[in-house]
């Protein structure tokens, strides 16, 4: 157990984004602990309050890592770029005053299927990820027993693309409140995070995590 948690750490330490940016300090023990938990991680932030970037809070995305899925996010990529191009395709045809009305009805079907495609990956995408959401789900249902905190600082899960693990109140709550209130904000939702972190360690360690546990590649 201890060996594997060891190989997390060095495998994570390895680990950067497209900028070449390792894990964020703030939130790298959080992603060692939900891989060793069985809960494999994708992109994650430490959160964030610049000038530059204004106001960003913690956040840890999951999902599979199999081949299988992989190829359904790559196909969900493209399609959403197809659904764009045959937008703009459609819009132009309406605009224009040269004949083409005729390609109207063949665009909109084409704008159709491709909505319909790419309703159906996504439904796809997010069936693949009911396991891990539901085993997430478990952890936090154990933490937050007899656990009280504002509201907005509970941790919750949000889907998109993959799942993402964050504070309620990442949702847009703060985006325009006071410098002090933000700087708050984002010292109370590590704060939270870290201590789910502490209790997920607690579990892994004592053998209550679940046993399916993913290794890095």
């Amino acid at each position: 157990m201890l060996e594997q948690w060891e190989a997390l750490v060095t495998y994570f330490s390895t680990v950067a984004d497209c900028l070449g940016k390792p894990i964020d300090e703030e939130i790298f023990e959080t992603v060692v602990t939900l891989n060793a938990a069985g809960v494999p991680t994708v992109m994650s932030c430490g959160g964030h309050l610049d000038e530059r970037r204004g106001l960003r809070l913690p956040w840890v995305d999951i999902g599979p890592q199999d081949a299988a899925f992989q190829a359904l996010v790559q196909e969900e990529e493209a399609l959403r770029h197809e659904v764009r191009l045959a937008h703009q395709r459609l819009s132009a045809l309406r605009e224009q005053e040269d004949g083409q009305e005729a390609l109207l009805p063949e665009t909109q079907n084409q704008v159709y299927e491709l909505a319909r495609r790419l309703r159906a990956v996504q439904r796809a995408l997010c069936v693949q990820q009911i396991p891990l959401r539901a085993r997430l789900v478990k952890y936090l249902g154990r933490f937050y027993e007899g656990r009280l905190v504002p509201f907005d600082r509970r941790l919750i899960l949000t889907t998109g693309l993959y799942t993402r693990l964050q504070n309620q109140g990442a949702i847009d709550l703060y985006l325009e409140a006071p410098y002090e209130l933000q700087r708050q904000k984002l010292e109370e939702y590590r704060q939270e995070i870290q201590e789910f972190t502490a209790f997920l360690k607690q579990l892994y360690f004592s053998g209550q995590t679940e046993t399916d546990q993913h290794q890095p590649a």
